[in-house]
This record gives structure tokens, sequence and C-alpha cells, in this order.
């Protein structure tokens, strides 16, 4: 096999195909990913009992096209064009998982016995 002999800048770009019949799939994040790695350091600042099985994405492109339009919208009226944007976690249980994916996540449930469980919440600096 021939190297190509050019080194990856950055994360490598994942295609991830439109979802079919529904507006959003989950999306595995890569434990070698450095938003994985991110949350995994946050997290243990809150308890080193915490322990991540796994980090899923839910992707959605119409709202991910629709966001990164009013990302743009609002830079533009912010100091050195930077929005501060903010990553935003939501830890449940995995048999809520598919209600989030499949009827969005509405943040009137969040409670001890709302529909989603528990939540750890985090925020993070976008890198």
């Amino acid at each position: 096999m021939i190297q190509r002999q050019w080194t990856q800048i950055g994360e490598p770009m994942d295609y991830i195909p439109r979802p079919h019949l529904k507006h959003a799939v989950l999306v595995p994040l890569p434990s070698s990913s450095t938003l994985y790695k991110a949350l995994l350091q946050k997290m243990q600042t809150i308890g080193s009992s915490i322990k991540i099985i796994s980090i899923e994405e839910i992707k959605n492109p119409l709202l991910e096209d629709t966001y990164e339009s009013m990302k743009k919208v609002i830079a533009r009226e912010c100091p050195n064009h930077n929005p501060n944007e903010q990553k935003l976690f939501h830890g449940t249980k995995s048999d809520a998982i598919r209600g989030i994916v499949d009827d969005g996540y509405d943040d009137r449930f969040f409670n001890p016995i709302g529909a989603w469980g528990k939540c750890i919440l985090a925020r993070l600096p976008y890198p």
C-alpha cells in the first residue's frame, strides 16, 4: 500500500447520510474525538465515580442548517464576530433516547420525574 505523505489537520470530517423517514439520527461519537475527550474530562471534574459508557450525537440535518444560518446572523452582531458558542450535553437513560430522537428534546420535561429521567448538563466552550 502506498502512503500519501500528508498529515491530517484537525479532526476527520465524517459524512453522515441524510436520515431516511426520520428527521434525526443517532451517531456514535468516537472515543478518540476531541469532543469525547473534553466531555470525559469535564465529567471527571463532577465526580470520579462517573463512568461514560458511550456518547451519541443526535444529528438533525434540517435543524443544523437553520442553526448554522442563525449563528452567522448572530456572529455579525457580536464583537470580533464571535457568537461565544457553547455545547450542551444531556445525559439520560437509554430507553428515553429514542423518544428524544423521534419527538425532539423539550426542556420543559426536565425534572427528576420528567419524561426523560434525571439529567446531567455540562457546558463546554466550542473548540
